[in-house]
């Protein structure tokens, strides 16, 4: 059976097996080669994600389902649009295998804007994300791929060390947990983690429950444009505001 879903050609084929597996391999629809370095998340039913991977030479990978439900695959490698599957419904164990081709989608340069002294090139997809109106107003931390790229990070909490009312606590190389400002009230006490949002899509809610990911897995700071820190829930975009971020958020914005 072959699907043609956002931008995504999906070959599957099912067979028998003992626990639910998704695997597959991830193609350039155009030149039909393995994509390399491609970060694939495995979204629950809530859209959390539980589990992530990168893609090797050979661009295949393989996730172990945890339960019978359904699951969607989301995938993110500069030079390609973030890709949204649609859902692979578990109902019993067996194994899928799907074949994922992603529409390519050139990097071009942005038109540089002219205003008053300022040279400034703003990315145009940025600016109807509302990131730049944000950051004037000044709520929150905010840091454009330049900036990035003066920080030299190996992993995404490295961009968050030193940031106020951020915590960033290792314990061992690239394993990272991050933390925003313990709430004070009687609502929230210990750790507050901070929703996560990708593209405009949630991959983890925020508060004081554990699971989910760490931070460092869902997102690589190479694939980042721009980059939004709101330790409180003050300032956090309204669509991501409320129970999702009671703790504050980390809205990424990836490279096009």
């Amino acid at each position: 059976m072959r699907l043609s879903v956002c931008g995504l050609t999906l070959g599957l084929l099912a067979h028998a097996a003992q626990a639910q597996v998704l695997a597959g391999t991830v193609l350039d629809s155009i030149s039909e080669n393995p994509v390399v370095g491609a970060r694939i998340l495995l979204l629950d039913s809530a859209g959390t994600a539980l589990k992530s991977l990168t893609t090797g030479s050979d661009g295949q990978f393989t996730f172990s389902i945890p339960q019978i439900g359904a699951y969607r695959l989301l995938i993110a490698r500069i030079g390609y649009p973030i890709t949204m599957s649609k859902p692979f419904h578990f109902s019993s164990g067996f194994t899928a295998h799907v074949s994922l081709k992603l529409p390519s989608n050139p990097i071009t340069l942005d038109t540089v804007t002219v205003v008053a002294k300022e040279i400034e090139g703003r990315l145009p997809y940025l600016v109807d994300a509302g990131f730049y109106r944000r950051r004037q107003i000044g709520f929150g931390h905010f840091l454009t791929r330049d900036e990035i790229d003066k920080r030299d990070p190996l992993i995404l909490s490295d961009l968050l060390k030193g940031m106020s009312g951020v915590r960033v606590t290792c314990t061992g190389a690239r394993h990272c947990t991050v933390t925003m400002r313990a709430a004070t009230t009687m609502f929230f006490r210990g750790k507050c983690n901070p929703s996560v949002v990708l593209d405009g899509a949630l991959l983890q809610p925020g508060g004081t429950g554990g699971g989910g990911l760490l931070l460092d897995d869902l997102v690589n700071p190479f694939n980042i444009e721009a980059l939004e820190v709101y330790p409180g829930p003050e300032g956090v975009p309204v669509q991501y505001s409320g129970y999702l971020s009671p703790c504050g958020s980390i809205i990424v914005w990836s490279r096009r």
